[in-house]
């Protein structure tokens, strides 16, 4: 038996050294840390690359559509790098993962999570917007799965089913799926705004709203977001409003903090204390939002936010945030970086 032992011992080790790596694993993409060093200078190229291996491997891992990296790298990637070939593999990807489900008959997992009607929205919306940012039609996959979102919205004009689970600010509330879904039915061309189901549809959202005005920051950046392509969707009195409370929520070092979008419901599972730092979410997110209401780049709130940015990046190009609810992976952090694209695009700024 030892003989034996010795015999087959370093088989094994040839066999376990010979076996071909997992698809994921061939992408490398170290973990998210809070004490990774800031970067030196400011890199739009490895903000790029960061983001664009996350996605990479998130979807040769996990093979599902997720709001913080894939689904939110869909209407970065459109605006920083439309012609990627990371992009174009993200968006053939979202269309087969809808399709599966709502041409192929595949059904939900329960257990992972894989085609819940929550992924499924925010994918389809995310998607839209993606591709309406580069084109003036929809992929034919895309409208489909357009077409079918409507049919799940609840009477509420949200839907009711979203996962809520304290993830904020994704999956928190009902207000971050509809106020998405909004602003993709508002990107769409007359010719299908003006079809019966999307009317019924977007008189639904203006329902939902109506009976659920913005609670929390964030709530009301989502909607300044919904702004640009929906003018009509808030009062000018409102947005003012809005445009302000998010001015007086900036540090005094540019930065916004991510906590201070939240509400109530934006709870931490351990009861610690919540980060109280400047973070790259929250900026990115702000800036965006307040891009979108018409605040111009060279408003000195937007250039202090800019500017806090580029000189918190971390060496691998991200921007580390600290998550809401548990100290684990933060892959919010990976949705700061998604904004942090946007943020930097729609101010002209994404270059070395």
């Amino acid at each position: 038996m030892k003989a034996l032992k010795t015999i087959c011992l370093p088989l094994l080790i040839t066999l376990a050294a010979s076996a071909p790596l997992r698809a994921e694993d061939r992408i490398v993409v170290t973990k998210n840390r809070a004490d990774e060093p800031l970067a030196k200078t400011f890199s739009a190229q490895k903000s790029i690359g960061f983001i664009e291996r996350s996605v990479s491997r998130w979807q040769a891992k996990n093979k599902c559509i997720t709001c913080h990296t894939n689904g939110l790298h869909l209407v970065a990637g459109s605006l920083a790098t439309p012609q990627s070939d990371v992009l174009l593999k993200n968006r053939e990807f979202s269309r087969d993962y809808l399709s599966s489900y709502l041409q192929h008959n595949k059904k939900p997992n329960t257990r992972t999570g894989h085609g819940a009607l929550e992924g499924i929205v925010a994918g389809t919306s995310f998607l839209v917007i993606s591709e309406l940012n580069t084109a003036k039609t929809l992929h034919p996959d895309t409208e489909t799965a357009l077409d079918y979102i409507w049919t799940q919205q609840s009477e509420s004009g949200a839907w009711d089913s979203w996962l809520k689970c304290h993830w904020a600010p994704f999956e928190v509330d009902d207000h971050f799926g509809a106020s998405l879904a909004a602003i993709a039915l508002a990107m769409t061309p007359d010719a299908y705004r003006k079809k019966p189901a999307s009317i019924r549809a977007w008189k639904k959202l203006e329902t939902f709203f109506e009976a659920n005005p913005p609670a929390s920051a964030h709530q009301k950046g989502m909607l300044l977001w919904l702004s640009r392509y929906a003018p009509d969707s808030s009062k000018a009195v409102e947005k003012n409003k809005w445009i302000k409370e998010l001015r007086a929520l900036q540090q005094e070092d540019g930065g916004w903090v991510l906590i201070q979008l939240g509400n109530a419901d934006w709870q931490r599972k351990d009861k610690q204390a919540q980060a109280q730092i400047s973070d790259g979410y929250a900026t990115a997110f702000v800036i965006y939002a307040l891009r979108q209401s018409g605040v111009p780049a060279s408003d000195p709130a937007i250039k202090a936010g800019i500017a806090w940015l580029k000189t918190h990046q971390r060496e691998s190009g991200r921007w580390f945030t600290h998550s809401t609810r548990v100290n684990g992976r933060h892959y919010i952090t990976q949705a700061a970086s998604n904004m942090a694209l946007l943020a930097l695009s729609s101010c002209g700024e994404l270059r070395d």
